[in-house]
């Protein structure tokens, strides 16, 4: 059951950022972020992959994973590093 744990890991990751309420942002465009969960389940980095061209969109786009945060403790073998796409609007 341990590699079942860590290929579900990615879908629990995105669904508690999804319960995560979002600010709106009145911006066009999306926001890419990077992150990385530590062992703990905490964030062990986050950053802006590829800007929105809105400096507010990309700074929700990291409060909304900050948020989310901390993440459930990764099983091993499962994905730790994520890259998301949180769109203005």
């Amino acid at each position: 059951s341990g590699t079942a744990a860590a290929a579900n890991y990615p879908g629990q990751v995105m669904r508690q950022i999804q319960r995560t309420r979002r600010e709106r942002v009145n911006a066009r465009g999306s926001a890419q972020v990077s992150f990385t969960i530590a062992a703990n389940g905490g964030l062990a980095a986050l950053g802006v992959a590829r800007s929105s061209g809105s400096a507010r969109l990309d700074q929700v786009a990291l409060q909304q994973i900050r948020r989310a945060a901390p993440f459930p403790r990764p099983p091993t073998g499962a994905q730790r590093s994520f890259t998301l796409r949180i769109d203005g609007r």
